[in-house]
């Protein structure tokens, strides 16, 4: 009995969130339900502090009592949703429709243990906890690596040389509500879903050019994360392997070492000899041959992973963001498509957009936020 209660509760408080100022009459015949039982429900819902009884409508031309339209209070309860880069980490509050509250940003470079990763965590959570600590619901943590997000495991986060340790029940241990760890690029695939590019399609294919190099893959509206929790390890996909064979750079993957923050850094140290970050690097590149040059063999072999992509999925919206990516965007796209054309065939590039990620550098805390909200607030 309490599983079909709550599946009526989710059915109205789905509708009710979808068409905001509606009666009780209304969402009964929306949902299929008795009107008794929707106002059993909605009762329940207003007692919680989750919906209000906004103000009074029209009346039907019929006449008769004018009807209380109600609203749902998304701020009735909390969620905090981080994104943990390579450089910054970045925490938000907000409330249960993805409006932030409270936002904080901290420096993440140079961390090198689990210890430490766990403490700059634990202070920007500190730094958006409402006074009201009961009113969050969880709490949902972004990381650059592989990570299992059913049990909150972290496999690898490359960009600190950590291994093997489960952060969610770390997090968790400290706050007492519940934790929820996904690799980033997967947790921005959720919040371009929700919020952003990606908002209206259902087959997309995001990648995130930071630090690293990652993806998201949404299949029928749904984000792919495969048998393992681990799928969208775009940053390892092999473009060349004559040369990527003999590379025993291991930190970072194949993909990645050709296109991201940390390969253009790198690159640029190894055939330059200079020391620049990724930054200096496209500030610079309009007016330096060699890096118009780097830049160029960086993109081909992007371009060619994205190409393997398009020809196994047929996605219809190609998203570009991250650090790089989102900052970049222009200059990416017009250097990555003449290889596109020559390695996708035409009856299918011209059917797929590509955008730019919409919600820039937050998209990995909302879509964090969306990760909680989805397996902990309509669970409840």
């Amino acid at each position: 009995m309490s599983e079909i209660l709550k599946e009526v509760e989710e059915r109205i408080l789905k509708t009710l969130r979808k068409d905001n100022l509606i009666s009780r009459a209304d969402i009964s015949r929306r949902v299929c339900l008795s009107k008794p039982v929707v106002s059993q429900v909605i009762n329940k819902f207003i007692v919680e502090g989750a919906v209000e009884e906004k103000k009074v409508g029209k009346s039907s031309k019929k006449g008769g009592k004018k009807p209380i339209l109600l609203s749902f209070v998304p701020d009735f309860k909390y969620i905090i949703g981080i994104d943990v880069g390579g450089n910054k980490i970045i925490s938000i509050l907000s409330d249960l429709d993805g409006n932030i509250i409270k936002k904080y940003k901290d420096i993440t470079k140079g961390i090198d243990s689990k210890e430490d990763l766990v403490m700059i965590i634990r202070k920007c959570i500190d730094n958006v906890m409402p006074e009201d600590r009961e009113k969050v619901i969880g709490i949902g943590i972004g990381v650059p690596g592989t990570t299992n997000m059913r049990s909150g495991f972290v496999y690898y986060l490359p960009a600190f040389n950590i291994k093997n340790f489960s952060l969610a029940e770390c997090i968790r241990n400290i706050y007492s509500i519940p934790v929820i760890v996904s690799n980033d690029v997967t947790a921005n695939s959720f919040g371009e879903m929700w919020k952003g590019a990606a908002k209206n399609a259902k087959n997309i294919f995001l990648t995130a050019i930071g630090t690293g190099t990652g993806s998201g893959i949404i299949i029928n509206g749904e984000v792919y994360t495969g048998s393992h929790n681990m799928a969208g390890e775009f940053g390892y996909l092999i473009t060349d392997w004559e040369r990527e064979k003999n590379d025993d750079y291991k930190i970072f993957g194949h993909l990645e070492n050709w296109f991201s923050g940390n390969a253009i850094e790198r690159k640029v140290k190894n055939i330059l000899n200079e020391d620049i970050t990724a930054i200096e690097f496209f500030d610079s590149l309009d007016n330096n041959d060699d890096y118009k040059k780097i830049f160029e063999d960086s993109c081909e072999h992007l371009a060619l992973g994205i190409s393997n992509v398009i020809n196994l999925l047929d996605p219809e919206i190609v998203v570009i963001t991250g650090g790089i990516g989102y900052n970049r965007y222009d200059l990416i796209i017009n250097s990555i498509f003449n290889t596109l054309k020559k390695t996708v065939p035409e009856e299918i590039l011209s059917e797929i957009s590509f955008e730019r990620g919409k919600l820039g550098d937050l998209g990995v805390a909302l879509g964090a936020v969306s990760l909680v909200h989805d397996n902990v607030f309509m669970k409840l």
